[in-house]
């Protein structure tokens, strides 16, 4: 009986460990993607800048920069909503995982609750 809980109990821990490293390895993976993304706007947006100030200095007249300017403003504002769009996406990939994930788990704790209930009724 003791042997029994002990060999159950050490199963509920691998199975409890090994989701909490796929756990982790998602998170990283959500991190990392989210990181890329985050540099790559700010990356843009830093060009951006300087090609604004370019602008400044090298505009022949008034016409010229404004010009400029509104064609700089559209190309960050399509960039921006480029990357919220892509930010949904991911946040939907990533719920869709972190769902696979909990549906797992919840399926293999049923499985381990109902191997503990049947095994202490057999030993009762």
């Amino acid at each position: 009986m003791q042997k029994q809980m002990i060999e159950m109990f050490e199963m509920t821990t691998e199975t409890a460990m090994e989701s909490v490293r796929k756990i982790g390895e998602l998170n990283q993976r959500t991190f990392d993607k989210m990181f890329q993304q985050q540099a790559e706007l700010a990356a843009f947006f830093m060009d951006a800048s300087a090609r604004g100030m370019e602008l400044m200095t090298k505009a022949k007249g008034y016409q010229d920069l404004m010009a400029g300017q509104t064609a700089l403003m559209r190309e960050c504002g399509e960039r921006g909503i480029s990357a919220v769009r892509t930010g949904i996406d991911f946040a939907n990939e990533s719920s869709t995982e972190y769902s696979k994930l909990a549906q797992e788990s919840f399926k293999v704790a049923q499985e381990q609750a109902a191997k503990a209930t049947s095994s202490l009724q057999a030993s009762a």
